[in-house]
């Protein structure tokens, strides 16, 4: 298993940051969904390209974001392996996308911390 892994630590609260990880995923494509016993935010079934995941979970001051591509789409929604997307060449098309959008989710988070308050989304299960 290969993910890119990070714990970032932000100024906003937990409800916050789940605010700005829910506005900016599901604006870029995501559906927050339960992939293989994780709550993971997934993009694309493998029928064009591999699958997306980013795994997003706030705590008050710190974000801990893992991101990864399948890494191998046999069949649309059949896929194997973990590639991450921030090392290695093999697929980098593909992670090249990811990548982009894990920079642009760790500078909405920061960039959160001098905003005003975004709309507030409650978390899934309450926790």
């Amino acid at each position: 298993m290969s993910r890119y892994v990070k714990d970032l630590g932000t100024a906003i609260s937990r409800d916050e940051a789940w605010a700005v990880i829910t506005a900016y995923l599901q604006s870029e494509g995501f559906e927050y969904r339960d992939e293989r016993g994780e709550q993971v935010w997934r993009k694309g079934t493998g029928a064009l390209g591999v699958p997306q995941f980013m795994k997003a979970e706030p705590a008050d001051g710190v974000v801990h974001i893992e991101a990864w591509t399948a890494g191998f789409a046999f069949l649309p929604g059949i896929y194997t392996g973990e590639m991450d997307p921030m090392s290695g060449v093999w697929g980098a098309a593909f992670k090249a996308l990811l990548k982009t959008r894990i920079v642009e989710l760790e500078r909405r988070l920061l960039a959160a911390a001098s905003a005003p308050a975004p709309a507030s989304a409650p978390m899934p299960g309450g926790v």
